[in-house]
């Protein structure tokens, strides 16, 4: 969120941004739908690349039941190359989605100042 990392998502999460949501569609009530997409956004956001991706990096190297469990890591993908224009407009384009998401949201607050 805003260029932060963000780590796990609870009820209170899913409320907020059911809440954007509503506003944004100008409306003041949440419906379930909101809420829906709400979880549908923050599980995209939170969602691993693979299932079980970090099953197997847990593993010990032994047999041993008694050796610890251990993270041998894992391998990022490269960044450059001939994907680099790429990623910039997919960077630039996120941005700019954000960007839009904000002006929209103080659009809503503007206007629900002006009605009070």
């Amino acid at each position: 969120m805003h260029g932060q990392g963000v780590g796990g998502f609870g009820p209170a999460d899913i409320e907020r941004r059911a809440s954007e949501l509503a506003r944004i569609d100008n409306r003041s009530k949440v419906t379930e739908e909101d809420r829906s997409r709400a979880i549908a956004e923050l599980r995209a956001l939170h969602l691993p690349d693979t299932v079980n991706e970090d099953a197997d990096s847990m593993q010990s190297m032994s047999r041993d039941p008694s050796d610890p469990m251990t993270d041998r890591g894992r391998q990022v993908p490269e960044h450059g190359g001939d994907d680099e224009k790429a990623a910039l407009e997919q960077l630039a384009l996120e941005g700019v989605e954000e960007a839009q998401h904000e002006q929209m949201l103080e659009a809503r607050r503007s206007q629900a100042r002006r009605q009070d």
